[in-house]
């Protein structure tokens, strides 16, 4: 009989130490079932250029900018960079690298968010979304208030 319970208590201990290792190898995010997105993309800037740093596919991709074109404001996620010029709205996304729009005439920019692969650009007369996964931009103009 102590026989037996040995043996089931080794069984047990050894389940419940197989599912702590098991959770602890699952990322932070994932443990509390949120979807956790490891950080791909950091901007550098080098002596007055700008790199997005593409640690997923292990490269560097410089953002070209015109010779009277100047830096504003920029955000980064995890796999989307947002970065915002004088000039233009220009996206970097993981797998797609640097997309850009030209600013409109007058448009001030309101806010910039760039969280997981999603960047959100809102302007005084648009709203942009730009997905850093697939490389798409969705625009929504906004009603001018008087």
């Amino acid at each position: 009989m102590h026989v037996v319970r040995r043996g089931l208590l080794r069984s047990a201990a050894l389940a419940c130490a197989l599912i702590a290792v098991a959770a602890l190898a699952l990322p932070a995010g994932a443990q509390g079932g949120a979807n956790y997105v490891a950080k791909q993309v950091h901007l550098v800037n080098d002596n007055g250029r700008l790199f997005a740093s593409n640690i997923k596919l292990n490269r560097f991709d410089e953002l070209k900018l015109d010779a009277q074109e100047r830096v504003l404001d920029q955000q980064e996620g995890a796999g989307v960079a947002v970065v915002v010029t004088n000039q233009r709205i220009v996206v970097y996304g993981v797998l797609s690298g640097w997309r850009s729009m030209d600013r409109l005439p007058n448009e001030q920019i309101e806010s910039i968010m760039a969280e997981d692969y999603a960047g959100l650009i809102v302007t005084s007369t648009r709203m942009l979304n730009f997905n850093g996964e697939t490389g798409v931009f969705a625009e929504r103009k906004r009603t001018i208030a008087r």
